[in-house]
């Protein structure tokens, strides 16, 4: 079965295109955050529910850089590649590892020099992600099938155009009434809503935490910034961090 592989580095946006393009192919808003798996898994997540699709084309999330021990790399079809700025996507990996508790002994300075210093999180790198360089080429400089990379900050500038290149890229043919739709509701306010849902039903849900990151204000569609700055956490930081990113962002096209 020929899969359309929904590829990014984590916390730059996949989950949301992933709720974007469920909607769309389900025909409606998924009722909790499982139905999108049902539609869209997520290859590191094999024990969510999954419906596979009748017509037989496949949509699967994964933030694995591409390499050869990537799984299923040779059914692959075609290749969606999301990119956020590196600078917002360590801030949102900042919110997600406190809210996952895995980095409380480190200041927030610590968590964003060990970053920059390691081109990314050193335990994505661990899980085969690669650094945020590497995962960011791995697949923007793909050859063997057709690749479109998007820019997380585009999406947020305009959802429907993004979407509307999306549909095309990957051959989904619907009306404009339901890319409004969907782009309604799929909004952060829209999805933030339905992740407090879940936390307060103690559901299984695509979303981690618990009540008392709620009461943190820590959520995973947190504030989906962009042009964010790292010198309010410690002087210097952004310096350090263009003198790590500056050749990879010149080369997805970052100004």
């Amino acid at each position: 079965m020929p899969i359309t592989w929904l590829a990014s580095y984590p916390k730059s946006g996949n989950t949301w295109l992933r709720f974007l393009l469920a909607n769309l192919l389900a025909g409606g808003p998924p009722e909790s955050s499982l139905d999108v798996s049902r539609r869209i898994p997520d290859i590191h997540r094999p024990d969510d529910p999954y419906d596979p699709p009748d017509d037989g084309r496949e949509f699967i999330k994964t933030h694995f850089m591409r390499s050869e021990s990537h799984p299923r790399l040779a059914e692959t079809a075609r290749v969606v590649h999301v990119v956020r700025h590196p600078r917002d996507v360590l801030l949102s990996a900042l919110n997600y590892r406190r809210m996952e508790g895995v980095i409380e002994p480190l200041s927030d300075a610590q968590y964003t020099e060990m970053f920059i210093r390691n081109s990314g999180d050193a335990l994505w790198a661990r899980l085969g992600y690669g650094t945020w360089i590497q995962h960011a080429a791995s697949w923007a400089q793909a050859t063997a099938w057709p690749v479109l990379t998007i820019k997380y900050e585009d999406l947020k500038a305009d959802t429907a155009a993004v979407l509307r290149r999306v549909l095309a890229f990957v051959e989904v043919d619907v009306g404009e009434n339901e890319i409004e739709r969907a782009v309604k509701q799929s909004t952060f306010d829209n999805l933030r809503a339905l992740e407090i849902r879940e936390r307060t039903a103690s559901a299984k849900t695509l979303f981690p935490g618990s009540a008392r990151d709620t009461k943190a204000r820590r959520f995973f569609f947190n504030k989906g910034a962009t042009g964010q700055s790292l010198d309010p956490i410690k002087p210097g930081l952004d310096r350090a961090f263009e003198a790590r990113f500056r050749p990879a962002l010149d080369m997805l096209g970052y100004a």
